[in-house]
């Protein structure tokens, strides 16, 4: 059994506790070193993408937070139906007696 496989024993079914471990860590070191809390959030995200890897769950897309990348393209609104929505017109009053 090799190093990775003994990794990926221990990570399997704690992703989410592996993750927030993450976090914790890095913004501890950023109230350390404001100056690089870019940098610590890049390896911060590289280190989830690791445990992804790792226990083969999906990486989620990741939208650019810094302006370095394009800006994702919004999907398309869907087209408008050919019939109208039905209204139902508003129910009458009924008369009131004045006695």
């Amino acid at each position: 059994m090799g190093f990775l496989d003994k990794v990926k024993g221990l990570v399997k079914g704690r992703e989410a506790q592996v993750k927030d471990g993450i976090d914790k860590v890095s913004d501890t070191v950023e109230s350390k070193l404001p100056k690089h809390a870019e940098k610590i959030d890049s390896a911060s995200d590289k280190a989830k993408d690791a445990v992804d890897k790792l226990t083969g769950a999906p990486t989620p897309t990741a939208v650019p937070t810094t302006g370095t990348g394009a800006a994702p393209t919004p999907a398309p609104a869907p087209a408008p139906s050919a019939t109208p929505p039905s209204v139902t017109p508003p129910a009458a009053d009924p008369p009131s007696s004045t006695t």
